[in-house]
């Protein structure tokens, strides 16, 4: 610790070492609200009169002991001014300053900027005295504790209401979402058998619009394929109606599995399906057709009949219009259902 130097306040200009202190309080209580002094060896602590005031305590109306600084501390600052003061004794920090509360003679707390430092040192170099002054910082200190506390209720409202956007967006965007959803659901409905969950017949239309554009453009290979479930009327008049809706959905599923992801497969209506097959010839489309005419007996072994399909497949041809088309692949499967059971290329 810095050792004060006696020398000059034993003989200063002609002055006695008690005229230096008195001037030396003079001072301190012109730039303090109240000072202290601090005799480490006799424990004994004296306090100006503004020190008594500041906190509405009659002059030397309490015992002059350290006990009675740690008595008036405010029990939530009392640990950590304990610490820090603890540690300017030891030689741990350089500086003693603590701001804190001490409570005042009528029980209320004051806020006050205690500063300290030794003054006087024994011949081993230990701290014999201790000086320090209190300045009321009540009103700074409560200013700045509203401003904070403004602070932190405007940033708690800025977090309520950042919450309050992120809540407002997520239910927007599962609004959103379930709203995609119901329309893609939709969609899906207005483009899908009920029966058989294949394509109907007006999102097959759209589809073939499409191809049939693009082949006009690049000229790739597209065929169409269509089928009819032979003697399916009397499916329906031995069996019933329940018995007809099962084989239609056993020969959709088993068709659909054969097919390509870009292939687009539809019931055309009643008994008849239909299907799109982007990239693929003439010759490679009979191929399939036949495949698939196998797969049909096969579709369902536990119907009380077995079943068969009568197919005509086309392919897209330049400068043909797809009504066109369409009567081209109808008439295949016209004459092909002449014979039931076979394929017809058109």
């Amino acid at each position: 610790m810095e050792k004060l130097d006696p020398e000059p306040l034993d003989h200063c200009y002609g002055t006695t070492l008690e005229e230096v202190e008195r001037t030396l309080r003079f001072a301190l209580d012109i730039v303090s609200d109240g000072i202290w002094d601090w005799n480490i060896r006799t424990n004994h602590v004296k306090r100006s009169p503004g020190w008594y005031s500041m906190l509405g305590y009659p002059q030397d109306g309490l015992p002059e002991d350290v006990d009675t600084w740690k008595s008036v501390i405010h029990p939530g600052d009392y640990e950590r001014v304990m610490r820090n003061f603890q540690a300017y004794v030891s030689g741990e920090s350089q500086i003693y300053a603590e701001d804190y509360r001490c409570r005042c003679r009528d029980g209320s707390y004051l806020w006050v900027s205690d500063h300290g430092r030794f003054v006087e040192f024994d011949e081993d170099g230990r701290p014999t005295r201790m000086i320090g002054a209190h300045r009321d910082i009540h009103r700074r200190k409560m200013a700045s504790l509203e401003l904070q506390r403004k602070n932190e209720e405007l940033l708690a409202l800025n977090r309520r209401l950042e919450s309050l956007v992120a809540e407002r967006t997520e239910e927007l965007r599962r609004t959103n979402e379930a709203l995609a959803q119901q329309v893609a659901t939709a969609m899906r409905l207005s483009e899908t058998d009920p029966l058989t969950q294949v394509s109907n017949r007006r999102h097959f239309e759209r589809a073939l619009h499409g191809e049939w554009q693009r082949f006009q453009r690049h000229g790739h290979a597209t065929a169409l394929l269509m089928f009819d479930l032979d003697h399916f009327k009397r499916i329906n008049d031995q069996y019933g109606h329940q018995i007809g809706d099962r084989a239609l959905v056993a020969v959709s599923r088993s068709v659909r599995g054969a097919l390509r992801e870009e292939d687009c497969f539809a019931r055309w209506g009643g008994e008849e399906f239909i299907a799109l097959l982007p990239e693929t010839d003439l010759e490679s489309a009979l191929r399939l057709a036949e495949r698939l005419r196998q797969r049909v007996p096969q579709a369902d072994p536990g119907l009380p009949r077995a079943l068969t399909a009568s197919f005509s497949v086309a392919a897209m041809q330049a400068g043909e219009g797809i009504e066109s088309l369409l009567k081209r692949l109808d008439d295949g499967l016209y004459r092909a259902k002449l014979r039931r059971d076979c394929i017809e290329a058109c």
